[in-house]
């Protein structure tokens, strides 16, 4: 899946078009100064452009915009791609002058029209992550003549109740919009009665003065042109996310990794217990995983603030648990939840100036606006522990350059200290509030703006320090998943709904057309059958040895009957499919949550001429037979499928394959199959 001549010309074009030719009337951002728009007093502005090669794959293009009574300065930094018709680019706004800035206002790093050359115009996006069975559900929404869509996370946490990748398709072409703002970006979609559409993107609240020699930046924005099906495109995203926008580990891209969870208010004894059984019957489990509650005095979620070991349950602290990873070529991986600051811990005293604080009636819920209604009470009631508002909590300021600074020397010397190869950072508290508080009538935006950079400015300076670490990015699930978070982290644990089989298989089918890399659980590997095993599979998976680790309940020791060779199996089938994950996606079946629906979805790498094909049927479903049209493959090539639970074997033409499509077969409920495919013959 590669990008074509046409779509490239695109992306060139538009660039040159909007940026590097510095026509201040196509500049595509806009923003209002002492009232005024940005458009009406650009021509008396002073404009450059420099370009510079950043390496073989990118070309780097600055574009300085200079008030010369201000000194208001705008420097956009958009960067093109070699191989992919996709352009980025970010603002960086400063105060140059000696005194204040006038007030800057309604600031869009996106804004733009276009003209669609048919009448249809729709948008494609998915949900957020609210721990519903809804999270990450497509959404589609056509965009008629009068239209206005407006849409936020909420919360200010990035994918709380939108994921920030948007599909405009615009008849047989279209164009991919992805926002990187870990906050509260907003986004405009208005079409008018001629069919113009006008893209706004930005902070959803901006209002403010810049103080001299002070800078702040907007949200990153990707653009991706593309032409033909739909389905092409988001392939055309995953490519680019994998190229572009993928963690590396000692230089190396990220691979999602297999983790055994367990639950930190665990002992030492249960920790050392798993460790033991992965490596004596040789599971191919990559990290240990200890969640919430290792540390303070009682339970997790009133002690983020007080991170001393639980000595009672560690009396030798953490390292000898790495250590025995480490001995055994596996690896260790730790929560954390830093940004919270629950009242009664030592931080909440000790680093008072520190902490950004709201009256309890100024905040909203966290759940955001819009709640679902379809959420399992037992899992309200856990997250109602995480995500409603306790009195006192407050928020780590990393805008704050001594916080920050702490911070991460803290969290830098427990990775040392404890042996961490992936730091799990958790963020149970919702933001928005707390930064507003703290904003002054004329600095509005102010204070989300500098924390974004500094959680950035934070996490880059961790990877720094340890190349060899990974992090990976939770927020109540998956409620901080955009453009700038998944190039640094992953979503190793993607919703804190991973209630039962069906709920996985539907967040799987709608994230993965925009996130190639993520994984979930909580699975009960030793009674899981292969259909919940699959269901739960998405490149990586978090899985259970003992007890239920994850709901919060101290483990017990492995027990003298653990199935090791089965689940040996089911693990090597895992691993032996990982790999396909980060090829192209196509879904076969429509989204349903019903119990009597199949879900099926294609894998392809058209590269090695293979691919898989994982095929769900719910337990209530009467249907014996699907035929399942295949999407990519070579029409004049014969194509060899082997099903990789019962080793049959037949041979078909590609034609075939994606008319008539695959035929499966399946006569249990519920039931599953992992059908593999390799090209024979051109």
């Amino acid at each position: 899946m590669i990008a074509t001549m046409e779509e490239l010309d695109r992306a060139k074009q538009w660039l040159s078009d909007k940026l590097t030719s510095l026509r201040t009337d196509a500049l595509p951002f806009s923003f209002d100064l002492a009232g005024r728009p940005f458009s009406e007093s650009a021509s008396s502005w002073h404009l450059e452009c420099a370009s510079r090669e950043v390496d073989t794959r990118r070309t780097e293009h600055e574009i300085k915009c200079r008030d010369p009574q201000s000194g208001v300065q705008v420097r956009c930094v958009a960067t093109e791609y070699k191989g992919h018709a996709a352009v980025e680019w970010v603002l960086y706004l400063s105060n140059e002058g000696t005194d204040d800035t006038p007030v800057i206002s309604d600031l869009q790093a996106l804004d733009m029209t276009l003209l669609p050359p048919g009448k249809d115009c729709t948008l494609h996006y998915a949900k957020g992550a609210l721990c519903t069975v809804d999270d990450f559900a497509p959404v589609t929404r056509p965009i008629n003549p009068k239209a206005t869509i407006r849409l936020t996370p909420g919360g200010g946490r990035s994918s709380s109740e939108v994921l920030p990748f948007f599909n405009l398709e615009t008849g047989d072409e279209g164009m991919i919009l992805a926002i990187g703002w870990t906050g509260e970006w907003t986004l405009g979609v208005t079409r008018d009665e001629s069919g113009q559409v006008r893209l706004q993107a930005g902070l959803e609240q901006t209002h403010f003065r810049l103080h001299p020699g002070e800078r702040v930046r907007s949200p990153r924005i990707l653009l991706l042109f593309w032409s033909g099906e739909r389905l092409r495109s988001q392939n055309l995203l995953r490519r680019f996310l994998l190229d572009h926008h993928r963690p590396t580990v000692a230089g190396e891209p990220l691979r999602v990794p297999f983790f055994v969870g367990n639950w930190g208010g665990s002992t030492a004894q249960v920790h050392e217990d798993v460790i033991r059984a992965v490596v004596e019957h040789d599971l191919p489990v990559e990290y240990l995983w200890i969640d919430a509650e290792w540390f303070g005095d009682g339970i997790w979620w009133k002690n983020p603030g007080d991170w001393r070991i639980k000595s009672d349950l560690y009396p030798q602290g953490m390292k000898p648990l790495s250590d025995m990873l480490h001995r055994a070529g596996r690896k260790f991986l730790l929560w954390f939840e830093p940004e919270r600051v629950s009242p009664g811990t030592p931080w909440y005293d000790e680093h008072a100036d520190w902490l950004l604080s709201v009256h309890p009636d100024q905040a909203q819920s966290y759940w955001g606006s819009s709640r679902a209604d379809r959420v399992d009470p037992a899992w309200a009631l856990r997250e109602s522990r995480q995500n409603q508002f306790v009195d006192g909590d407050r928020l780590f300021d990393l805008g704050n350059p001594a916080a920050r600074d702490f911070l991460t020397d803290f969290i830098s010397e427990r990775i040392a200290e404890y042996g961490i190869d992936c730091y799990r950072h958790d963020a149970n508290i919702a933001p928005l509030e707390f930064w507003r508080a703290a904003d002054a009538p004329e600095r509005q935006g102010i204070t989300e703006m500098h924390w974004i950079e500094g959680l950035y400015a934070f996490w880059d300076e961790l990877l720094a320090r340890h190349p060899g670490l990974i992090i990976d990015n939770c927020a109540s699930g998956g409620r901080r998943i955009d453009l700038e978070m998944i190039g640094r982290s992953t979503p190793f644990w993607r919703t804190d709904y991973p209630k039962d089989p069906i709920a996985k298989q539907c967040h799987t089918y709608g994230l993965l057309s925009w996130v190639p890399l993520n994984a979930t659980g909580s699975l009960r590997i030793f009674e899981a059958d292969d259909y919940a095993v699959y269901s739960t599979l998405c490149g990586g998976m978090v899985f259970e040895m003992t007890g239920s680790p994850m709901a919060g309940l101290p483990q017990p020791l492995i027990s003298e009957d653990f199935p090791f060779d089965e689940v040996k199996r089911k693990l090597r089938r895992c691993l032996e499919i990982r790999d396909f994950y980060e090829g192209d996606y196509y879904p076969l079946t429509e989204y349903s949550q019903a119990k009597d629906a199949w879900m099926a979805y294609q894998l392809d790498r058209p590269e090695s001429g293979d691919g898989l094909v994982v095929v769900l049927k719910r337990p209530l479903s009467g249907f014996t037979e699907a035929h399942l049209a295949l999407h990519g493959l070579q029409t004049a090539a014969r194509y060899e499928i082997t099903n990789m639970d019962t080793a049959d074997r037949q041979i078909v033409p590609g034609s075939s394959l994606m008319s008539a499509g695959l035929r499966v077969r399946l006569e249990p409920r519920p039931a599953c199959a992992l059908l593999r495919y390799r090209r024979l013959d051109v």
